[in-house]
């Protein structure tokens, strides 16, 4: 569907005009008629110049021994030429066509710019007359015989497109005196305004010749004089505006002009659009359709970020506002909660103190983002003249671990899911569970455990190859795979994170990152694994596809992998870690607006928009709050080979 910025159309376009400020008629085409008539005794002269809207041909012809004279000059008036949107003067300059009289005046020379127009000058040419009368030089009067034709003389050019002539009248008989006087001839003020050419001729005794004026007023006025350039009745004399142009429409027989396109573009041809053109468009399209954040959350690129970063805390479940003057928080893959550590004044070692054995719990909120803790720790610290208080602590599913936690022997004497399993271990502990990966089956008697319901927990999703998080506010354990399936079915492998149909969770562009770090953390060369059971089970070889599994690593073993598809996350596991990778460590704004990401989260797919784009999974996240300045460090597993 076409886009248009319609003000007007105008006539004199090959096309549609899209974008248009000005005139919306046709011009007109003007004319102006300059006259005049001479008698010398049996001469009998007439001139006229008259703008018409085509070219026509003249010819002289004799009466009564006297000539006749008629001239013809064509302009058009109709912008025979584009507009510069850089000129300063008048858009519509007025060209030349061509001027022919039967006095054979030639085609005035055109010209650009300069004082004086190339419409100015006229050079005089031969009088050609049907009784054959042939121009005489320019000479004093000369007496001659009544019946003799007085001579021709020399026109000069006297104003813009007038013709001045300059004679002298001829003394004839006596009862025919006149009195020869030199013609005088105004000059033009202006360029093309009120141009006059006077003529003053002498009579018989009988008729006393009347001083004549010849008064050439075009339609388009007495306006201020402009340069050299013309100015009709329906323009504007004012510079150009930037943007416009109007162009005439062909003259039937002659060339026709050059039309350009008039869309209004700020950017490359929208050639991608098949609906049809953009007239009216701003931005960069070049190569496709425009391209934005392909993820949910992101971070767009910006000269600068704004943020205002507000910390506050309180008691759980009092509501109580606890004052702390900072606080750090981390997650990472290898431990199943989130930790916090914070420093307040003295009154919090009272106020934080555990109560019936169990650690007090707060909650936190950084920039509107909540986090729940347990407060393992409170220590007071003093120095000369201040006195203050440490606490530190973890995610709310530490109270599923030791001390908090007692130890229970476990056997799964009927056949179970794995994450059946799991949620048995968390029975009667108010925790819940958050299963991420693929479930199994585990027949009866396959696993036995002994240990806290964290510990039961973590034991079977490591048995999968997957690892615990903890819910931010809630007391939820997260069981996932740091290397997930992804979207259509894919394996979760490095080497699938950039294929066709795969999102990131994240983007972010490389103006957000404010400070970086690469470490080298190559793992092994290996391209297959065979995974087993132990009392019972599956034996199988996971290798990456494609390959022919000749580099393999050591055996792994567990009592869970039980089916097929446990075999196969483990193994992903092991193949997902191997090949050549880095550790890049960056450090981003906590942006919390809409669409932004706020704090990551471990575990997510993560694509950073630098010159060639990469992606990679948080692996860590740590965010420190020293008010009023508040930063979050993320560390991303990139492999160096995706393909």
């Amino acid at each position: 569907m076409a886009v248009d910025l319609i003000f007007t159309r105008s006539p004199h376009a090959g096309g549609p005009v899209h974008l248009l400020f000005g005139a919306s008629s046709a011009p007109p085409v003007d004319s102006t008629t300059v006259t005049g008539t001479s008698m010398l005794g049996a001469l009998v002269g007439s001139g006229a110049v008259q703008i018409v809207p085509h070219p026509v041909a003249v010819a002289g012809v004799g009466i009564f021994g006297g000539v006749f004279g008629s001239g013809v000059a064509l302009y058009d008036n109709r912008n025979p030429r584009r507009a510069s949107t850089l000129a300063a003067l008048p858009h519509q300059p007025a060209l030349p066509l061509w001027l022919a009289t039967a006095l054979g005046w030639a085609p005035s020379r055109r010209e650009i710019g300069g004082t004086t127009a190339g419409w100015q000058g006229a050079t005089p040419a031969a009088l050609e007359t049907s009784s054959g009368w042939r121009p005489s030089s320019r000479s004093a009067a000369v007496s001659t015989a009544p019946w003799v034709q007085g001579r021709a003389v020399q026109a000069e050019r006297a104003a813009v497109h007038q013709v001045a002539a300059s004679l002298r009248a001829q003394s004839a008989a006596d009862w025919h005196a006149a009195q020869a006087e030199q013609a005088r001839s105004a000059q033009a003020a202006f360029v093309h305004q009120r141009a006059k050419s006077l003529l003053w001729q002498a009579a018989a005794p009988w008729g006393v010749a009347a001083r004549m004026q010849a008064l050439a007023v075009g339609r388009h006025g007495s306006g201020t004089a402009r340069a050299v350039h013309f100015v009709a009745v329906w323009e504007t004399g004012q510079p150009v505006p930037p943007g416009l142009e109007l162009w005439p429409k062909p003259t039937p027989g002659g060339p026709p002009p050059r039309v350009p396109s008039t869309h209004l573009v700020f950017a490359c041809p929208p050639g991608w659009l098949g609906s049809g053109p953009v007239h009216l468009l701003f931005g960069r399209v070049c190569g496709g359709p425009p391209v934005g954040p392909l993820a949910p959350l992101y971070i767009l690129p910006a000269r600068f970020y704004m943020a205002v970063h507000t910390l506050t805390a309180h008691h759980l479940p009092s509501l109580e506002p606890v004052p702390i003057f900072n606080v750090s928080m981390s997650a990472d893959a290898g431990s199943f909660a989130w930790t916090f550590s914070a420093s307040g004044p003295a009154s919090l070692f009272d106020q934080l103190a555990p109560s019936a054995g169990l650690p007090t719990q707060i909650r936190i909120t950084l920039d509107g983002i909540p986090f729940v803790f347990a407060v393992d720790s409170v220590q007071s610290q003093e120095a000369f003249g201040q006195r203050g208080v440490r606490i530190s602590g973890r995610s709310a599913t530490a109270l599923l671990a030791r001390p908090y936690a007692r130890e229970t022997a476990r056997l799964n004497a009927s056949a179970a899911t794995a994450q059946q399993l799991a949620l048995d271990a968390l029975e009667f502990t108010g925790a819940g569970l958050d299963w991420g990966l693929t479930d199994w089956l585990v027949p009866a008697g396959a696993w036995s455990h002994s240990g806290t319901p964290l510990a039961a927990v973590q034991a079977i999703v490591e048995a999968a190859g997957g690892y615990l998080q903890s819910h931010r506010t809630a007391a939820t354990l997260l069981a996932r795979h740091p290397y997930p399936e992804l979207a259509g079915g894919l394996p979760g492998g490095p080497w699938n994170w950039s294929a066709p149909g795969v999102l990131p969770d994240v983007e972010l562009a490389p103006d957000a990152i404010i400070t970086s770090g690469i470490e080298r953390r190559d793992g092994p060369d290996i391209n297959g694994v065979y995974v087993s059971g132990t009392t019972q089970g599956v034996l199988a070889l996971v290798r990456r596809t494609g390959t022919a599994a000749d580099k393999l690593a050591s055996l792994i073993t567990d009592p869970l992998i039980t089916t097929q598809e446990a075999a196969m996350q483990r193994g992903l596991n092991v193949l997902g870690a191997a090949g050549p990778k880095h550790l890049v460590q960056i450090e981003l704004p906590i942006l919390t607006g809409a669409g932004q990401p706020g704090v990551l989260d471990v575990g997510q797919l993560v694509q950073v928009n630098a010159t060639s784009a990469w992606r990679g999974r948080v692996r860590s996240v740590s965010v420190n709050a020293t008010m009023p300045k508040a930063r979050q460090t993320v560390q991303i597993e990139r492999h160096l080979e995706t393909v």
